[in-house]
């Protein structure tokens, strides 16, 4: 049911992530074109920088909690192992994981306040609430809250294609060993 569940907000996040993406690379190529390459009567919009700037949170939050799932993000836990015993190691990162889970809960909270009081809020060129650029923050915060919260209760996040391949890598070795 779980892995059923985040299957679902997994493939949500990455449409969300291809699209947003994609978007703002058409929008910045047709600006570019209206810009350079038409004579001067065709401008490019004027909404369209102001678009790009503020768009480009979205794939940034949403892939930094694709990061968290996959264990790319850039961590410490080498120096940790080299300097601290086994138990050791395990109680810095379990602290160090619920640590960022209350700053993701902090920011998830705040971050709605904030988008929910930019509703009013527009954009100077175009006629589009503001809340929708703030509400990448608790978005983005809320998967990434999910993510370390997985990580923390299985040890390392249990529906990442590094941990799945890793247990069949540990069956394969099995089998040929023939254990």
């Amino acid at each position: 049911m779980l892995k059923k569940i985040y299957n679902v907000l997994d493939r949500i996040r990455m449409v969300a992530i291809v699209s947003v993406t994609a978007f703002l690379i058409l929008l910045c190529l047709v600006q570019i074109i209206f810009r350079y390459f038409t004579f001067i009567g065709i401008r490019p919009f004027a909404w369209g920088d102001e678009v790009m700037r503020l768009a480009v949170i979205w794939p940034a939050f949403l892939a930094a909690s694709l990061g968290a799932k996959e264990g790319t993000h850039i961590s410490v836990t080498h120096f940790i192992k080299k300097y601290l015993p086994e138990k050791g190691t395990k109680l810095v990162l379990k602290i160090a994981n619920v640590l960022v889970i209350l700053v993701l809960g902090y920011l998830v909270y705040f971050g709605t306040e904030r988008t929910v009081a930019n509703i009013p809020t527009s954009l100077q060129n175009l006629d589009m609430s503001m809340a929708w650029f703030y509400a990448a923050i608790p978005v983005g915060c809320l998967y990434l809250f999910i993510d370390y919260t997985l990580i923390f209760i299985f040890g390392r996040h249990p529906f990442s294609i590094n941990y799945i391949n890793r247990d069949d890598d540990l069956q394969k070795q099995a089998m040929l060993s023939g254990n």
